[in-house]
């Protein structure tokens, strides 16, 4: 599904109607963290119970070890997907190669959190139960956030391209030197910079890597994009936020001592050399998050983030 560039990046509806015989999901599938041991076991023994228990046709993600060999699974392609929800178990990580598999098609994805943070998969393993019954009920929030396509051309053929939900980043590949590039948003030079890199980040990335080099939180609903320079050489240099809809180009310049490396939320890894061009822009699919019902992301925030804790 494609967003047009006034719609927000924000869609969150909830679904506080009555309980029916029919479930919200009638085709459930299962993606599932590798080597998740037994606390995944367990979770996935209570996910696969509730959606058993509501009449609710479950599947497991083909090439995924089954976490309990004492249920047998069936089993449904990212490439088909054919599921009306899908609930990923495991970390933020385990989200991020979700999301960007499964973006293409529109399907809702729930998150249980079985790594640290948690800001995408916001579901306690204790909370699978009561919160998946609820959901399966009809009681939820959803919210769509956007992705970030990133393309890499070298002399005029694009050698890689691919998608992000958190960031794209350009980094140095040797940790004893700087890189050296040109940035420019829609064709206009924004500046040239010695660094350790930049990170050009969704509101949904903001909580991420940027977060770590100094950039700002974004709210989820904003149709907006971060772009935060990494250890620059000089300090004046601060975080920009800018539109989605712009073309972010980042170039490295001739005789940068330091080689280059593109990164797609930290997972997808590209080299780049001098005379590439590095573009990011909006890609036109977004994805659907489901939430439990009441969820509120400043109270995330609090919680993940420590603030208002008293110090004393």
């Amino acid at each position: 599904m494609t967003q047009s560039d006034t719609s927000p990046t924000l869609d969150r509806k909830a679904n506080t109607g009555e309980r029916s015989d029919q479930p919200a999901f009638a085709r459930l599938g299962i993606i599932i963290k590798p080597d998740g041991g037994e606390r995944l076991a367990e979770v996935y023994r209570n996910l696969v119970a509730i959606a058993e228990a509501h009449g609710v046709d479950w599947a497991l993600e083909d090439g995924a070890e089954n976490p309990d060999p004492n249920i047998p699974a069936r089993r449904f392609s990212r490439d088909r997907v054919e599921r009306d929800l899908i609930v990923v178990i495991g970390g933020d990580g385990t989200m991020l190669n979700a999301a960007r598999s499964l973006c293409q098609h529109d399907v809702p994805i729930l998150g249980v959190n079985l790594g640290r943070l948690g800001f995408l998969a916001d579901v306690k393993p204790v909370e699978v139960e009561r919160h998946l019954a609820a959901i399966l009920e009809g009681r939820y929030s959803e919210e769509r956030r956007f992705l970030l396509q990133g393309s890499l051309m070298r002399n005029d053929v694009r050698i890689m391209e691919a998608v992000a939900l958190n960031d794209i980043t350009f980094k140095m590949r040797d940790p004893a030197r700087m890189v050296e590039f040109e940035m420019c948003i829609d064709g206009t030079l924004v500046n040239q910079q010695r660094s350790d890199g930049v990170v050009v980040c969704t509101p949904t990335g903001s909580t991420a890597y940027a977060l770590s080099a100094g950039g700002p939180l974004i709210a989820p609903d904003l149709h907006a994009v971060g772009i935060v320079s990494i250890c620059p050489h000089t300090l004046s240099y601060r975080p920009i936020v800018v539109d989605a809809r712009h073309l972010i180009e980042i170039c490295p310049v001739e005789g940068s001592r330091g080689g280059g490396v593109v990164s797609f939320d930290g997972q997808l890894n590209q080299p780049l050399e001098y005379g590439d061009v590095l573009s990011i822009s909006k890609y036109e699919h977004d994805i659907r998050l489901i939430h439990p019902a009441g969820h509120d992301h400043y109270s995330l925030l609090r919680n993940k983030l420590g603030w208002s804790e008293q110090t004393f």
